[in-house]
């Protein structure tokens, strides 16, 4: 018989060794100065060390404990375009741990899961953010608001093709690719007056011994969102590699605000077909996107024939209905969802510790028979859930919750992000994703009947057939733990 075999465990932002960067905020010392924030969640007993710029802070956690470090004694922020610098931050673990990274300002500030380096890819389209106010504010909405991108090494010698969607601050031209090579812990930030969503950043070489891993990120210096008045604030997102990209996903709106969300649906293929509802909404190439404006309280299934990438905004505080309560909550941020293939079955999360946030809420989403099986910070939550509306399979549930650190859990799978909002202030990411390689399908022939989703039976063999989505793929290798 034929049937599909897992061999691997599940993968996720979980992870033991990372690699990040921080992109460029609008830093304006000594009044607003831009830092980055480094948070380390164990979800299990974990000791290690957090490296950049030849300096090294150790760290020693218990299960659910975290590590906070905040980067003021070196400028970590990339301030160039087209620079090859030294900027990565490093993180060993011997325990499993979530590590969160968080660009703050002071009114401009966002937040980001970032992979393990067992969960990065060779091949990445990034979204990012760029607009033109045109409403009328009291300060300059239009200057320092350029769309970013950040390249972080994680092995010696990588050969990277950049093939940017817009012209850049320095120089390159749109749909023309240029290569750099980096080595472990070199980054490399570009920055346009344009929106650099649909970038296409990959590992190049001549074999696949040159086909190494990389960090991306995506997002924008200080920009609105929404072009409905003030304000401003940072965009920061580390990018999924297009092999964990899926179909099908759900957009929930953000408690604690009126305003509604932009949604960007980014194609990894030609000729992808985006349905909002059930409803054909357009066809996209690869690195094309459209964008979605939802209103507040607007839920949406979102679906595509081919892999693609899903990305929230919230709008910027102007968006708010002002006559409403908490008109002054919120600004910009970015989280780029995960797809309902893509579920989660435990993680330990931190909503991040600001005195500028006074509301957080965690956004979870989880099939609907297995609602009563979803436990937070160890309390059985399922009676807080809806289902989603016209998609009763899955339910959803808004839950606002305190700052620090939090766990959640269902055996059957959930999707969580995590966000919080205060005057003129805003965060949001992923409390964790998912990060199984959705784009192979493999396949066994036994000799033998097969029960259950794992079986390894003695002195028997199998025929074992992997078929790739995308024929570009021909080297493979097979891990049995």
């Amino acid at each position: 018989m034929t049937g599909i075999f897992d061999a691997h465990s599940q993968v996720t932002t979980l992870g033991k060794e990372f690699w990040f960067g921080f992109m460029e905020n609008n830093g304006i010392p000594p009044e607003a100065p831009d830092q980055g924030i480094v948070v380390i969640t164990a979800s299990e007993p974990a000791e290690g060390v957090l490296e950049y710029a030849g300096r090294s802070y150790p760290f020693s956690l218990a299960t659910g404990q975290q590590f906070f470090h905040r980067i003021n004694d070196f400028d970590i922020l990339h301030r160039t375009s087209g620079m090859i610098e030294s900027k990565g931050v490093y993180i060993l673990s011997t325990g499993n741990v979530s590590v969160y990274a968080f660009n703050e300002r002071f009114r401009s500030a966002d937040g980001t899961v970032i992979l393990p380096i067992t969960t990065l890819g060779k091949d990445y389209y990034i979204t990012s953010h760029y607009e033109v106010m045109t409403t009328i504010v009291n300060y300059n909405a239009n200057i320092n608001n350029e769309s970013t991108l950040l390249v972080v090494g994680v092995e010696e010698n990588t050969k990277i093709e950049i093939t940017p969607s817009v012209l850049t601050l320095s120089g390159n031209a749109p749909s023309v690719p240029f290569t750099i090579t980096l080595n472990r812990g070199q980054s490399y930030q570009i920055k346009a007056r344009g929106d650099l969503t649909g970038t296409r950043v990959r590992v190049i070489g001549e074999n696949v011994e040159e086909c190494k891993n990389l960090a991306v990120f995506g997002g924008n210096k200080w920009t609105s969102v929404g072009d409905c008045g003030q304000a401003n604030d940072h965009l920061f997102q580390m990018a999924y590699p297009v092999n964990t990209w899926g179909t099908e996903f759900f957009h929930i709106p953000l408690a604690g605000r009126t305003s509604g969300e932009l949604v960007k649906v980014l194609a990894s293929e030609d000729n992808t077909s985006v349905f909002i509802d059930g409803v054909l909404r357009g066809n996209i190439n690869a690195g094309k996107f459209i964008t979605l404006d939802f209103k507040a309280n607007q839920s949406a299934s979102i679906r595509t024939d081919k892999p693609s990438s899903v990305t929230v905004f919230a709008k910027s505080q102007g968006c708010n209905d002002s006559t409403l309560p908490l008109f002054n909550d919120g600004d910009p941020f970015m989280i780029t969802y995960s797809p309902n293939q893509q579920l989660l079955k435990t993680i330990t999360f931190n909503a991040i510790q600001l005195p500028s946030i006074t509301s957080h809420y965690v956004n979870i989403i989880v099939k609907t028979a297995s609602k009563d099986l979803t436990r937070l910070d160890g309390s059985n939550i399922g009676n807080q859930f809806a289902p989603i509306p016209g998609s009763s399979e899955y339910s959803y549930a808004r839950i606002a919750i305190v700052q620090g650190a939090h766990s959640l859990s269902n055996p059957q799978g959930l999707i969580g992000y995590v966000y919080g909002f205060g005057y003129i202030e805003s965060y949001g990411f992923a409390v964790g994703a998912s990060l199984d390689n959705l784009n192979f399908e493999t396949k066994n022939k036994y000799d033998f009947e097969v029960l259950g989703e794992k079986v390894a039976c003695y002195n028997h063999e199998s025929l074992w057939e992997i078929n790739p989505e995308n024929e570009l793929f021909t080297y493979f290798i097979w891990d049995f733990g």
